[in-house]
This record gives C-alpha cells, sequence and structure tokens, in this order.
C-alpha cells in the first residue's frame, strides 16, 4: 500500500489584503476629512444684537397692566359688605355668605375726635385680619378682598373712611391680600330700554262742506 501524501498549500492573502485596502482607505477618507475641516472652519456664531435703545413708556405701561390683569383675575374674589354705622355683617366668596357682626369704630377717649377706627389699635380688627379668622386660613393671598360700603364715600364717618383706606393698605402688607375700596356711586345699575312711546291718537279730520255759490 503506498503511503498517502499531504500537499501543504500556501495561505490565501485575498482576505488579508482586502482588510488591509479597507483600513487603509478609511484612514484615507477621514484623513481628507480632517484636513478639509481645517480648511474651512465654521462660522462663528454672530453675537447678540444689543437693543436698539430703552423701551418705550407705553409699551411697558400696557405691559405693566397686562400684568396687573392676570393676577387679579387669578384671585378669588371676597366681598365685604359694611353698613352705614360702619359694621361689616357680611362676607361674600362665591355662592357662599357668612353672616356677622364686626363693629369697625368705636367711641375715642378724645372728645375732639367722638370716634376712632378700632382697626388703629389693634391688628386683630382689621378687614383683613377678621375675614381671614372667618375664612379660617392664615392669610388670604389667593384673595381680591373688595371693600363694599353701604353709603358713598361723602357720606362716610370721617375714622371709617380712614381706616378703611388704611386697611386697604395694611391688607397686602399683613394678609398678602390685594384690596380695593369701592364707591357704591361709581357702580353703574344697568337700566332697562325703555319701550317706545306709542303714537298719540290723532282727532278725525271732520269732512269738507261745500259752500253754496249765491
Amino acid at each position: 500500500m503506498r503511503a498517502r501524501r499531504h500537499v501543504r498549500r500556501p495561505p490565501d492573502l485575498t482576505s488579508l489584503f482586502d482588510v488591509l485596502f479597507i483600513v487603509v482607505f478609511a484612514a484615507l477618507i477621514r484623513a481628507a476629512a480632517v484636513e478639509n475641516a481645517a480648511a474651512h472652519p465654521p462660522a462663528p456664531a454672530p453675537a447678540p444684537s444689543a437693543p436698539a435703545g430703552p423701551p418705550a413708556v407705553a409699551a411697558l405701561r400696557q405691559r405693566a397692566l397686562a400684568d396687573l390683569d392676570a393676577e387679579l383675575a387669578s384671585r378669588t374674589p371676597l366681598v365685604v359688605r359694611i353698613t352705614k354705622d360702619g359694621l361689616i355683617d357680611g362676607l361674600e366668596v362665591g355662592a357662599r355668605r357668612i353672616a356677622l357682626a364686626a363693629p369697625l369704630l368705636e367711641p375715642s377717649p378724645d372728645p375732639d375726635v367722638v370716634v376712632a377706627y378700632r382697626g388703629d389699635r389693634s391688628p386683630e380688627l382689621r378687614i383683613c385680619r377678621i375675614a381671614a379668622l372667618q375664612l379660617g386660613i392664615a392669610e388670604l393671598s389667593r384673595y381680591l378682598v373688595i371693600m363694599a360700603p353701604a353709603l358713598p364715600f361723602d357720606d362716610l364717618p370721617h375714622a371709617l373712611y380712614g381706616g378703611l383706606h388704611r386697611d386697604v393698605d395694611r391688607c397686602l402688607s399683613e394678609q398678602r391680600a390685594l384690596a380695593a375700596l369701592v364707591d357704591p356711586l361709581t357702580l353703574v345699575s344697568p337700566t332697562a330700554p325703555h319701550p317706545p312711546a306709542a303714537p298719540s291718537p290723532t282727532a278725525p279730520t271732520p269732512p269738507t262742506v261745500p259752500r253754496a255759490v249765491p
């Protein structure tokens, strides 16, 4: 029996050359891209332009009024009803009404003053503090407090008129509430349109009698 001879074939270098070609080709492309980027750097971003000038007063006023309107519209109205005798007789929040009797005036030891505003003596006796206690909350930051006296400003006692105005400012500083004092004379009540007047009846014109010719 003849012994089988093993033929040793040389290794196939085709696949190795393909890999080397791909690597070299990729390196050339990368080098070309880097060279191109260096030759053509990206344009710098434009610097932010400075404003042409300060905004106009009218534009600032319009923006400020819009912000105030949005702030007022976001708050819940809280109406404080004040009688002609200077007594808080009710609070109104939406459909809810809270009846109470909280006097705002008291006799003054000064004979020249006669009556004094109680809120000037103690923070617990001021309108927004009274309202917060009745609602069971610590502050009125979510509310627009509307003070509604029953009498026009000109008919209010001097002590009540001054105290209410001071409470408007104190509502913001002490209760973080926005408050307004409304004069009832400034409220325009809608009036029903008048029906058109009916035409007045006219008397019938008497017939013309022909005159006799002599």
